[in-house]
């Protein structure tokens, strides 16, 4: 019990360490709890818009992915049949060898034009299903679709021009099935004195 003589002191600043005054005025000066929850608040929204951000990233990467999956669907289906293609490259060149010996040998004509019906319908047919033959002849020498097997140089062509085809070549759509195998035009050789024959 308190007696009535003795009067409760109240704390006042003058009773306050230093410390503790130090500490009250850095929080007067960092203004409290609502600059603490602004800090919040802004380190929030930054780590928002760096998510959003990493979502966008993420979902193009995800839409590329399919693109390319689908693209490459796409060309595994059109390029399936290259094995059979090279297969029956080799069946067309013995029709042609064939029909070029029948007409050498002057076989039966009907029996020559029934060859080269179905000769031409084969290739229509690979024709229909992007399969060409590549141009040599009168062409530059293209190491990508041409193979050289030899080179001519008494030809009258310019160097580096195809003179003639050995072995016919193909391609399937853009891809080469088969290079041209081809006799390349060379520079002419001279004489000791350097001069052409």
């Amino acid at each position: 019990m308190i007696r009535k003589d003795q009067t409760m002191e109240d704390p006042t600043d003058a009773d306050m360490s230093p410390a503790e005054d130090s500490v009250g005025a850095e929080g007067a000066a960092e203004g409290g709890p609502e600059t603490e929850a602004a800090d919040a608040v802004e380190a929030l929204q930054k780590e928002l818009a760096e998510c959003k951000d990493k979502l966008l990233r993420a979902q193009a990467e995800c839409a590329n992915i399919s693109r390319r999956l689908h693209q490459q669907q796409i060309e595994a289906v059109r390029y399936a049949p290259m094995g059979l293609a090279r297969e029956v490259l080799n069946v067309v060149d013995s029709l042609e060898r064939s029909l070029a010996n029948m007409e050498a040998s002057q076989a039966d004509k009907a029996l020559v034009d029934g060859v080269r019906l179905i000769a031409d319908q084969l290739i229509k047919v690979m024709k229909d299903h992007g399969i060409t033959p590549i141009e040599a002849v009168g062409k530059a020498f293209d190491p990508m679709v041409h193979e050289a097997m030899l080179s001519d140089p008494s030809s009258d062509e310019p160097p580096g021009t195809v003179t003639s085809e050995l072995v016919r070549g193909y391609r399937m759509f853009d891809r080469v099935l088969r290079p041209s195998k081809v006799v390349v035009a060379a520079e002419k050789q001279g004489d000791p004195n350097g001069q052409a024959e």
